[in-house]
Formats: C-alpha cells, sequence, structure tokens
C-alpha cells in the first residue's frame, strides 16, 4: 500500500517514518505499520489482513512505479457506497486498473462495470505482460488492410485479457518491458486480436496529464523497473 490513515490524515508511505501506525485507508479498522526499506516503501499489515474482494493483489514495484507520479486524491481512490473497490488510478473521465496478477474474467467485468455505473468512467487496464515479451510468446505482424494496427500473436495468453478486449466499455493496454517506449493498444475484432504501438508518453498525455505529477517523472519511474524481478 502506497496510503494509510495516520491520525487521521491519509499518508503517503513517503511521508512516514519507518515503523510509524496507522491504519489502512480502505479498512480502517485494520492497523499498518510503515515498512521502509532501502529499495522498497510500502505499508504493511501489523496482524490481522482484510479480506479483499475477489481479484485484487498484493502490490509489486511495477504497481507502485505506475502510481509514484500520480497526484495523491488520485491514487488508490476507495469507491461506492460499501467502500467496494478501490480504483488504482482515478483519472479524468477513466479509471486506471494495473494488473499482474491471474484474476478471473468475471471479477473483471464486474469491477468495470461497477466503476462505469458509480463514476460513468472508462476503465483503462494496464496489464505486466514482461514474461510473455521477454520469451517471445507475443508476436506482432503488420495488417496489410491497415498499416496503423498490427495482427498480435499471443501464445499461451492470459485468458482474461483476451476475453475483454472484445468489450467495448474499457480499454487494454500490454505494458512489454520499462525498456520499450511503447505500450501495446490491443483489442479483438472477428476473432482476431489486433494491436497498436501506443508511446507511454502518449499514454501519459492522453489519460495522466491531470492527475500526474509531470510526465518526466511518470516516465523515469516506469522505465527504470527492475524487470529481473518479473522474469
Amino acid at each position: 500500500m502506497k496510503y494509510a490513515l495516520v491520525n487521521g490524515i491519509r499518508t503517503h508511505i513517503n511521508d512516514a517514518s519507518r515503523g510509524t501506525l496507522g491504519n489502512d485507508c480502505w479498512f480502517p479498522d485494520f492497523q499498518v505499520k510503515a515498512c521502509k526499506g532501502v529499495f522498497m516503501q510500502y505499508w504493511k499489515y501489523t496482524d490481522e489482513k482484510p479480506v479483499l474482494p475477489s481479484g485484487y493483489e498484493n502490490e509489486t514495484e511495477w504497481h507502485a512505479a505506475w502510481k509514484s507520479a500520480i497526484n495523491d486524491e488520485c491514487c488508490e481512490v476507495v469507491l461506492g457506497p460499501n467502500r467496494e473497490h478501490r480504483a488504482d488510478i482515478y483519472a479524468i473521465n477513466n479509471i486506471i486498473e494495473l494488473q499482474y496478477s491471474p484474476i478471473d474474467v468475471r471479477d473483471v467485468v464486474a469491477r468495470t462495470e461497477f466503476y462505469k455505473k458509480i463514476t460513468n468512467s472508462r476503465v483503462v487496464w494496464v496489464v505486466n505482460v514482461y514474461k510473455a515479451q521477454k520469451s517471445k510468446r507475443i508476436e506482432t505482424k503488420i495488417d496489410p488492410t491497415d498499416r496503423e494496427r498490427f495482427l498480435v500473436r499471443w501464445k499461451y495468453p492470459k485468458k482474461w485479457v483476451v476475453e475483454i478486449c472484445k468489450r467495448t466499455n474499457n480499454n487494454v493496454y500490454l505494458d512489454i518491458s520499462p525498456n520499450a517506449n511503447n505500450l501495446i493498444h490491443l483489442w479483438k475484432h472477428q476473432g482476431q486480436l489486433f494491436g497498436k504501438w501506443v508511446k507511454k508518453e502518449s499514454f501519459y498525455d492522453s489519460y495522466l496529464s491531470g492527475v500526474g505529477t509531470s510526465k518526466e517523472a511518470f516516465l523515469s519511474a516506469i522505465n527504470n523497473i527492475d524487470i529481473k524481478k518479473f522474469l
């Protein structure tokens, strides 16, 4: 977790001293402690953990990097009358969900529809596919009918990603490597996967310019992730 309640105030981990006690912003009844290592800083539950809704995952360095250059009030935003979900990034007219671990497609669909109903925002799923790209399981081939897009061949794909690519109420982007300048905007049409290269700086301009601290800080953070931790 990047934020916790300290004396009732939403506090970034960087603004807390090592060992500071607080409470989970999403589940305030649960106590957390500031863990301040050399490379990783995060809030950790001191004892009992809440039961999270299906599909939520532990935060990785990748999650933290994507959120590091986003304004505090737009990160880890709890939404719903019963505090049902916590959006990774609540941007202007869009909610950005970062996903690394496997997730049931039913949870993806339910969360997407929930956010649309509550906020009328489009959900943008950013998916970590470092392993698939490194092992060359993702191949691209120019579509001769439209040279701005390409055909995507993905061996052993994340099935939930393929499933939601054909839906019209969300967008899907594949983060292929911290060393790459582009993301893949992915969609499915007539049974085939298509993609388009989108520069990371263009992604920032499209979705994060109104909620980010700076484009330079964003690009620096996501381009300096230690890829070896995810392979």
